[in-house]
C-alpha cells in the first residue's frame, strides 16, 4: 500500500512541475453507485448546481484541517507575528517524520524548484507543503511554531465549530506504529482499546518529547516493522479528526469567493503566495483560473479532495468529498484518480452532469 501512497504525491508533484492533463474518471461513477455507504460529498457553484450525499453527517476529515493550520498561519503573517521569509532548518521538520514518502517527495520538489539553501527552507514553503503535497511532518512543525494552542483555537477562529480537537498527526502515525518494538498482539490491543482522550494524551507526549529531540536521539531509537505498515496505519482511522464535510465547503467557498468571514487584514496575499501559488504557476492553470486551491489527503484505506477555483470565464466552484472504509483496491483505484476527478467536476459541465444524475440515482434506491 505505501508503493500507491508514493504514486498518489508522485501525481501530484508531476502535477505542480509540469501540468497534466485532465480526463474524466469513469470510476467514480461506478464506485459511488456500488459503495453509497462509503462516501460523503459537497459542491456547489455559482450556477446554482448543488450536489449533496452525507454532508451534514460526522465523518473522518483527517488532513483536510490543515486548511484551518494554512488559514491560522496567514492570520499570523498578516499580524506581524511571523515571517514568511524566515528561514527553517529542515532538520526541525523532520524531526517530526519516520522517513515517509510525502516527506522525501516534498523534499525532492524543493530541490527541484531550488528552494533548498543550505537545507534550509522558508517558512512559506513549509506550508505550501503541507497543503499541496499533505507533508504531515509540516503540521506537527507548524503546531509548534505558530503555537499549539493558536492552531486548536483555529476551529474557532474559522467557524469551524464541528470539527473535533486538533492534535499533530505526523506523532499520531509514529504512534500508532509500534515505535519500541513492542509485544504486537499487546500493543494493537492498547491502541484499538484508546479512548479519544488517552489517545491524544500519549500523541501530545510523543509530540512534546520530538519537539525537545534536537539531536534526534529519539528518532533514531524508533524501530519499524515495514511489513506490518498496511495494519498498523489502520489503527489511526478512527481516530482521525471528525467533521461535517459541508462545512469544510463553506470555508473553501469563503477562501474562493476572499470573504470577510476568513480574510482580514492582509491575509489574501500571503494565502496566494503559500497555498494557490505552486497550482498557478502551470501555464494551463494561469490560462483558465484566476485562482485555484487543492488539497488532497490519503490515508490506507481512505481518500479526501477539497478544491476550489474561479475561472477566468467568472465560474467559481467549490468540491468537497470524502471516501473511507475502503478496500485495498478501491483506495488504490480512487487515489490514481482523485486529481482528475476534482478537477473534472468543476472543469467538465457533462461529466459534473453525470455525477448529479449517480447521485440522484442512488438517492432514489435508497
Amino acid at each position: 500500500m505505501k508503493i500507491f501512497s508514493y504514486i498518489l504525491l508522485f501525481q501530484l508533484i508531476t502535477f505542480l512541475a509540469v501540468g497534466q492533463e485532465i480526463k474524466a474518471p469513469s470510476y467514480f461513477l461506478e464506485f459511488i453507485e456500488e459503495n453509497p455507504e462509503k462516501f460523503h460529498l459537497t459542491y456547489n457553484d455559482n450556477s446554482g448546481k448543488i450536489i449533496k450525499w452525507r454532508d451534514n453527517e460526522l465523518s473522518t476529515v483527517g488532513g483536510l484541517v490543515y486548511w484551518l493550520y494554512a488559514l491560522e498561519y496567514t492570520r499570523q503573517v498578516s499580524n506581524g507575528g511571523i515571517r514568511p521569509v524566515e528561514r527553517i532548518d529542515m532538520e526541525e521538520i523532520q524531526k517530526f517524520d519516520t522517513y515517509s514518502n510525502k516527506m522525501k517527495i516534498w523534499s525532492d520538489y524543493l530541490s527541484y524548484k531550488k528552494k533548498l539553501l543550505k537545507n534550509k527552507v522558508r517558512l512559506r514553503e513549509v506550508v505550501s507543503g503541507l497543503i499541496n503535497f499533505a507533508t504531515d511532518a509540516n503540521g506537527d512543525f507548524l503546531m509548534s511554531r505558530l503555537g499549539l494552542d493558536s492552531v486548536q483555537r483555529a476551529v474557532g477562529t474559522f467557524h469551524m465549530h464541528t470539527t473535533t480537537t486538533l492534535y499533530p498527526i505526523s506523532s499520531a502515525i509514529i504512534h500508532v506504529h509500534n515505535p519500541f518494538m513492542e509485544n504486537e498482539q499487546e500493543f494493537m490491543h492498547r491502541i484499538k482499546n484508546e479512548n479519544l482522550n488517552d489517545f491524544r494524551q500519549n500523541v501530545f507526549q510523543l509530540y512534546d518529547s520530538l519537539n525537545q529531540d534536537s539531536l534526534g536521539i529519539l528518532k533514531d531509537s524508533f524501530q519499524f516493522n515495514p511489513e506490518k505498515h498496511k495494519v498498523y496505519s489502520g489503527l489511526l482511522t478512527e481516530h482521525l479528526p471528525m467533521g461535517i464535510i459541508s462545512d469544510y465547503n463553506l470555508l473553501i467557498q469563503n477562501i474562493n469567493m476572499r470573504s470577510k468571514e476568513v480574510f482580514w487584514n492582509d491575509m489574501e496575499e500571503e494565502w496566494i503566495n503559500a497555498v494557490e501559488a505552486p497550482l498557478m504557476s502551470d501555464p494551463t492553470m494561469a490560462k483558465h483560473y484566476k485562482h485555484c486551491g487543492r488539497l488532497v489527503y490519503s490515508t490506507v484505506n481512505s481518500v479526501s479532495i477539497s478544491l476550489y477555483g474561479t475561472m477566468k470565464n467568472g465560474r467559481t466552484a467549490q468540491l468537497t468529498a470524502t471516501f473511507e472504509n475502503l478496500t485495498e483496491t478501491e483506495h488504490i483505484d480512487l487515489a490514481l484518480v482523485i486529481n482528475d476527478f476534482g478537477f473534472s467536476m468543476i472543469e467538465n459541465k457533462e461529466y459534473l452532469q453525470k455525477v448529479i444524475d449517480k447521485i440522484d440515482v442512488i438517492r432514489l434506491k435508497k
